[in-house]
């Protein structure tokens, strides 16, 4: 399923119920998907999507979010480089 971004007002609570202040801090809010909120890393560029209501993770493959665990979707953005 295709999901239309919407860029709105930024939601920064699914982030911040995650990460650090710190971590947050080098995020972008990109918008949201449907429940899910988009941010882009400001060093690797990749992305880390949580759903707003329930905190789960997803990624966006062939065209659509499927759901990952937390480390999966702490790998992808940060690679091999602990937070």
């Amino acid at each position: 399923m295709n999901r239309e971004i919407d860029v709105g007002a930024p939601n920064w609570k699914p982030l911040e119920r995650v990460l650090s202040q710190e971590h947050c801090a080098d995020f972008m809010f990109m918008g949201s998907a449907g429940g899910i909120v988009l941010y882009k890393h400001r060093d690797t560029r990749r992305y880390l999507n949580i759903e707003a209501a329930t905190s789960r993770f997803y990624q966006y493959v062939d065209g659509d979010y499927a759901e990952i665990s937390r480390e999966q979707a702490l790998e992808h953005v940060y690679g091999s480089r602990q937070i």
